[in-house]
């Protein structure tokens, strides 16, 4: 099967934490895939739920990768959507 991998490294002073996870959630609600987030050289978790994120407990400067188990530009751009989401700014 074919699939998307992008990788991001956490930049958020306090690492991958509960609204930025909410946020990505939501988004891979919305898509309807089973996105993978993952430590590089790791099994990750299917993430769709917050708590399963939350309990990587993922910190700053950690990298991850995202899977998305699709290809084309609209896999791309969740990806990529989802990378960005994990480092936005807090508003």
């Amino acid at each position: 099967m074919s699939q998307v991998i992008v990788t991001v490294e956490v930049r958020d002073p306090i690492g991958f934490h509960a609204r930025p996870v909410g946020q990505v959630v939501s988004q891979i609600k919305a898509s309807g895939l089973d996105v993978v987030i993952r430590r590089v050289g790791e099994e990750g978790v299917i993430a769709n739920s917050p708590l399963k994120l939350l309990a990587m407990k993922v910190k700053t400067g950690e990298t991850l990768e995202i899977v998305v188990p699709s290809d084309g530009a609209e896999a791309e751009a969740l990806a990529v959507s989802i990378s960005e989401t994990i480092n936005q700014e807090a508003p």
